[in-house]
């Protein structure tokens, strides 16, 4: 009986130990596939971070550039359970942001999780790549058919060129929308030059007899000419004496936006004294019979193809 007894634990004992020893050997070669899995992917993300498109797209300027046409996102990054009323305002530009452009560009501040705490130059460049007039500009240069080897020559050239030319320049606002409708054929418009408004006549200066003081019928009346008519009253006009004070539509200012003051001449005898930025006082040389009337013609400006008046 004790025979037959060891010999069936010695049977559940070499069952268990078979048993055993597979169990074994599949949970290591589990735990290898496991160890290689883990090792693959750790291979595949190392490489996916030192890949150069990831490394370029951690640089800066890259991401000053993403977040710049991040900004213009209408929708919302994640869902929410209302949705927002805040409206996306477009920002505005304007010189100040273009004078102090640096090469290389100045590039945002990050974190270590790659978030934002100070924008750089390309933030802002590629934020106005964005704007309706900036995308309609670009896509107005491409052409319906590729241009020859020559055209793209002349492009450049045009291109290049016209930098080159405005880099010495100096000129204010108003003058390059005045020199763009020449260009085109189109006449200063009075919104672009206040100067070509017709300028205000003040009182007349009746304690020298000085009846009235006005525009000569369809003639030329902008701050840089006019024609007046000064008629005396009952007594002459006495020459040496204020006549009437003109205003002009707009300050005179050079091409620095400085105030700046104007050469003005008159005819027949008529100067002017007391002359600012804005405006003249007129004065004769010859004096006016009483009841009559002398037209005369007045022109404003300044000389010389460097003091340019705006």
């Amino acid at each position: 009986m004790d025979n037959k007894t060891n010999g069936a634990l010695a049977g559940m004992l070499a069952a268990s130990i078979a048993s055993w020893d597979r169990y074994d050997t599949d949970t290591r070669r589990r735990l290898r596939d496991v160890r290689d899995d883990t090792n693959d992917a750790l291979d595949q993300i190392q490489n996916h971070k030192s890949s150069g498109e990831q490394i370029r797209g951690r640089l800066p300027v890259v991401m000053d550039a993403q977040l710049g046409l991040a900004l213009a996102n209408p929708s919302q990054v994640s869902p929410e359970i209302l949705p927002t009323t805040t409206k996306l305002t477009r920002p505005a530009f304007d010189e100040e942001s273009v004078s102090d452009l640096n090469w290389p560009p100045k590039t945002g501040t990050y974190d270590s999780k790659n978030r934002v705490s100070e924008i750089g130059e390309m933030t802002r460049t590629f934020l106005a790549l964005t704007f309706q007039e900036v995308r309609a500009f670009i896509e107005g240069l491409a052409q319906t058919k590729s241009p020859t080897q020559t055209g793209l020559l002349q492009i450049n050239r045009a291109a290049n060129q016209l930098v080159s030319v405005l880099s010495t320049l100096n000129l204010s606002a108003a003058q390059y929308a005045s020199a763009w409708q020449k260009v085109f054929g189109a006449s200063a418009s009075q919104a672009t030059n206040p100067h070509l408004n017709a300028p205000v006549i003040g009182a007349p200066n009746g304690a020298n007899n000085v009846a009235s003081v006005s525009f000569v019928a369809s003639s030329v009346k902008t701050d840089y000419a006019m024609r007046i008519a000064v008629t005396a009253g009952a007594g002459p006009i006495t020459a040496g004496n204020d006549i009437v004070t003109i205003v002009f539509a707009s300050e005179f200012k050079d091409s620095s936006g400085n105030p700046v003051t104007p050469a003005i001449v008159g005819s027949q005898g008529l100067y002017a004294s007391g002359v600012t930025s804005t405006g003249f006082t007129i004065q004769l040389s010859t004096g006016i019979g009483g009841g009559l009337t002398q037209n005369f013609s007045i022109l404003v400006g300044g000389g010389g193809a460097n003091a340019v008046i705006t």
